[in-house]
C-alpha cells in the first residue's frame, strides 16, 4: 500500500523472488536409515540408542483441499522425553516464477516448544531441507479499538465520520465512498480502496510515526484473530470485495527516504462483502491463515510507474506477517475504476489478537517472583497481554509512600532489546525505572522514563518505548517511583522484548510455509515438513510439485459462491508467471461450456492470486460446468471443471 504524502518514490532492489527465498539456505542432509515416507502417509522416525526404538500405528486424517481421507500407516518415533509428539500434516505448493516454490504444512504443537524445517529434492530421497526455525509464541496479545471517542488513529481514504451512539456497544465510524483509487498495485492485485488502516509497526520518530507500535513496532501475525463488527448502508460493492490487507518493509529503517521497500499481501481466503449487503450490523471472527493458498500477493505497477514500482516488492508471507512492522487495513480491492463501489462502511468494536513474544509473559519463561504485598489489583494483569481497559491493569494500595517494585526472573538467561511500557488511564503512573540483574542479586539501571499522562489521540498510545538496550538479564526489575495522582499509582502493561526465552506455543494448529529457491524449471519436487519438540520428531507425508518449463500462466479453477437463480460468482487462482495476463472463465450447461465471462487482467506477478468473475443470466435449478482459463503471451492454460446448480427461481 502506498500512502504518497509518507511515502517518496525508492530505489530498484534485487531479484524479489530470490532474494526472499534465500532466507532459508539449502543444506545438504544425510541419508536417514529407514525409506522415505510415501505419500499420504505420517511416520515418525529414530535415531539410534540412545532414544528408545519403538514400532507404532498411527490413525490421522488427511485433508487436502477438499477432499478428506482415513488412513493407517506404520513408522519408527523417537522418543526422548515424555509430552506429545508434534502432529504434521505437508501442505500445498506453488510456484514463484521457474525457479523457485512456495511449500506449506501444518503443524500441532500439543503447547510443546517446536522447530520445523521442510525437506525437499528431486527424488524420494528428498537430500535438502530448510533451515530450521522455532514455532512462535502463543496468540495472547491483544489490540482493541472501539471508536467511541474518534477515529482512534485510524487513517481512512473515504470520507469518515463518527458517531457516538449506535453501535454493537457505543460509538462508531463511518467510512463514505467515494474514494481515490490508488493504482499502486494495478500489475498485481488490482486497483484498491483505502477503506481503514492503522500503523501498528512504525515506532522509529514519534513525531513522524505516530502508530500504537504493537509489540515494540514488530508484530507477529501469523495465524492472528481478527474479530469485528461491519454493517453496509446502501453499499453497493460493484464487483469489489471488502479484505484484510498487510504491509511490512523489508528495510523499515529507510521509512520515508529514498529506498524504502514494502511488501504487501491481501488476505483473500475469507471476505467480509457479504456481511455489507443487508443493513445491518454483524459480528465478524475470522483468522489470518499462514497458508499462502489464503493470499494474494499485492504486486505493483512497472506499466505506469517503470522502475520506481520496485519499492513495493516481493515479501515471503511468513517475513511479512511475522513482521509487520507497518501497517494493516481492511480495504477494498478488485476496484473497477469505471464503476467503483458506493455506499458506506460502518466499523465497530475491533479486536486483534497476535503473538505474545513478550519476555515477562508467563508461557515464555518471565515469571513474577517479587511485588507489593498490599497491591490493590492482581500484578498478574501487568503481563497479560491487554495494553489497559477493566481487569487489565495494576494499580497501588491507597497512599504509597515508596517505590513499587516488581521483580520477574527469567528460564533462561535473556538478552533484552526494548522495553514498552502501558500506562493505566485511571490511576496514571508517572516515573519508572527498568533494572536488570544476571545474578538476582545486583541490579543495573538501564532505562528510566515518565510515563504521559494520557494518550494521543486515546489510551492505546500512552506508552514509553525505548529500544537498542542490548542488557544481559536473568531477572528485570520494574520499579514504579512517582503517579500523576497521590491516591494510587497505576501501570498498564509491561512488555519486555528480546531474544533467548524458549516459549510455550498454543495448544492449537500452527499454519507454517517457506521459499525454496535456486530449482530447475520443468523438475518434480519431493516435499515434506518436519517438526520436533522434546517428545518426538515427526515427519509429514511426502507430496511433490512439479516446477513449470516456461512462464504460460499457472490456473486451477475455484469454488462457486453467492449462487442465486440466475447468477452466480466463480474464483479460482492464477500466477500470470511474470508476463501480462488476462483471465476468464468458460461456462455452460455441459463441457463443451458454450459461453465465456468477460475478460479480467491478472497482472503480471510471479505469485499465484484470487481471479473471479460473477456469471449472470443463468437459468435456474440448472447445473453449470465452468473453468479458468488463464492467456500470455507465452500460451493459454485452462482449469479443471467444475460444476455447480443454480437456485429455484422465486
Amino acid at each position: 500500500m502506498n500512502h504518497p504524502a509518507r511515502h517518496p518514490p525508492g530505489g530498484l532492489s534485487a531479484d524479489p523472488v530470490l532474494e526472499s527465498a534465500r532466507k532459508g539456505q539449502d543444506v545438504l542432509i544425510r541419508r536417514r536409515e529407514c525409506p522415505p515416507a510415501e505419500p499420504g502417509s505420517r511416520v515418525s522416525r529414530e535415531p539410534p540408542s540412545p532414544f528408545h526404538r519403538t514400532r507404532f500405528k498411527v490413525s490421522i486424517w488427511l485433508v487436502t483441499g477438499a477432499c478428506f481421507g482415513f488412513m493407517a500407516c506404520t513408522g519408527f518415533q523417537e522418543r526422548p522425553g515424555p509430552g506429545h509428539a508434534p502432529t504434521v500434516t505437508t501442505g500445498s505448493g506453488h510456484a514463484l516464477g521457474t525457479r523457485a516454490l512456495t511449500v506449506n504444512g501444518s503443524i500441532h504443537p500439543h503447547g510443546e516448544p517446536t522447530t520445523y524445517y521442510f525437506e525437499y529434492g528431486p527424488s524420494k530421497d528428498y537430500g535438502f531441507r530448510t533451515a530450521e526455525r522455532s514455532l512462535p509464541p502463543r496468540l495472547a496479545a491483544y489490540y482493541h479499538e472501539s471508536w467511541d471517542d474518534g477515529m482512534g488513529g485510524w487513517d481512512s481514504w473515504l470520507n469518515p465520520s463518527l458517531s457516538t451512539s449506535g453501535g454493537p456497544s457505543g460509538g462508531y465510524v463511518r467510512l463514505a465512498e467515494p474514494s481515490k483509487n490508488d493504482h499502486n498495485h494495478d500489475d498485481g492485485i488490482g486497483t484498491l480502496h483505502l477503506t481503514k488502516y492503522l500503523w501498528c509497526g512504525r515506532c522509529l520518530d514519534p513525531d513522524r510515526d505516530p502508530g500504537p507500535c504493537l509489540a515494540a513496532g514488530d508484530p507477529d501475525l501469523r495465524d492472528a484473530k481478527v474479530t469485528v463488527w461491519v454493517r453496509g448502508n446502501d453499499w453497493k460493492p460493484n464487483g469489489s470485495e471488502l479484505l484484510w490487507w498487510s504491509q511490512a518493509y523489508v528495510n523499515v529503517e529507510m521509512v520515508d527516504d529514498p529506498g524504502w521497500r514494502a511488501s504487501n499481501w491481501a488476505y483473500t481466503g475469507f471476505l467480509l462483502t457479504d456481511f455489507l449487503m443487508d443493513g445491518e450490523w454483524h459480528k465478524v471472527d475470522y483468522r489470518l491463515r499462514n497458508d499462502t493458498s489464503e493470499w494474494s500477493f499485492g504486486g505493483n505497477n512497472p506499466t505506469q510507474q517503470g522502475g520506481v514500482a520496485r519499492r513495493y516488492d516481493y515479501g515471503s508471507i511468513d517475513r511479512v506477517q511475522g513482521h509487520l512492522n507497518d501497517d494493516f487495513f481492511h480495504l477494498t480491492a478488485f476496484i473497477d475504476v469505471g464503476n467503483p463501489p458506493s455506499g458506506s462502511i460502518d466499523f465497530d468494536e475491533f479486536l486483534l489478537v497476535y503473538r505474545n513474544e513478550s519476555l515477562v509473559f508467563p508461557d515464555n519463561g518471565g515469571r513474577l517472583v517479587s511485588w507489593p504485598a498490599d497491591s490493590a489489583d492482581d500484578p498478574a494483569t501487568l503481563t497479560d497481554g491487554w495494553r489497559h481497559g477493566s481487569g487489565r491493569m495494576w494499580k497501588s494500595s491507597a497512599d504509597p509512600e515508596a517505590p513499587q517494585e516488581f521483580i520477574y526472573a527469567f528460564d533462561r538467561p535473556a538478552t533484552i532489546d526494548a522495553v514498552q511500557l502501558h500506562q493505566n488511564p485511571e490511576w496514571p503512573g508517572k516515573e519508572v525505572e527498568i533494572l536488570v540483574s544476571e545474578d538476582g542479586e545486583t541490579y543495573t539501571s538501564i532505562l528510566k522514563q515518565t510515563l504521559p499522562l494520557e494518550g494521543d489521540p486515546n489510551a492505546n498510545f500512552a506508552f514509553t518505548l525505548d529500544k537498542g538496550l542490548a542488557a544481559r538479564a536473568g531477572h528485570l526489575k520494574a520499579r514504579l517511583l512517582s503517579g500523576y495522582e497521590d491516591r494510587h499509582w497505576g501501570l498498564g502493561e509491561i512488555e519486555v522484548y528480546g531474544s533467548g526465552a524458549v516459549v510455550s506455543t498454543d495448544d492449537d494448529l500452527y499454519n507454517v510455509n517457506t521459499d525454496i529457491a535456486h530449482l530447475t524449471p520443468g523438475t518434480t519436487y519431493h516435499y515434506r515438513l518436519v517438526a520436533t519438540n522434546g517428545a518426538a520428531t515427526t515427519y509429514g507425508p511426502g507430496r511433490t510439485y512439479t516446477l513449470p518449463a516456461d512462464h504460460r500462466p499457472l490456473v486451477k479453477t475455484g469454488a462457486a459462491s453467492r449462487i442465486h437463480s440466475g447468477a452466480a460468482k466463480v474464483e479460482g487462482r492464477l500466477n500470470p508467471m511474470g508476463v501480462r495476463t488476462r483471465f476468464y472463465f468458460q461456462y455452460g450447461t455441459d463441457t463443451g461450456y458454450g459461453r465465456e465471462s468477460s475478460a479480467g487482467y491478472a497482472g503480471l506477478q510471479v505469485t499465484p492470486r484470487l481471479v473471479f468473475s460473477n456469471l449472470t443470466e443463468l437459468k435456474p435449478e440448472t447445473t453449470y460446468h465452468y473453468r479458468l482459463v488463464g492467456e500470455n503471451e507465452q500460451g493459454v492454460s485452462y482449469g479443471e471443471d467444475a460444476t455447480f446448480t443454480t437456485a429455484p427461481a422465486r
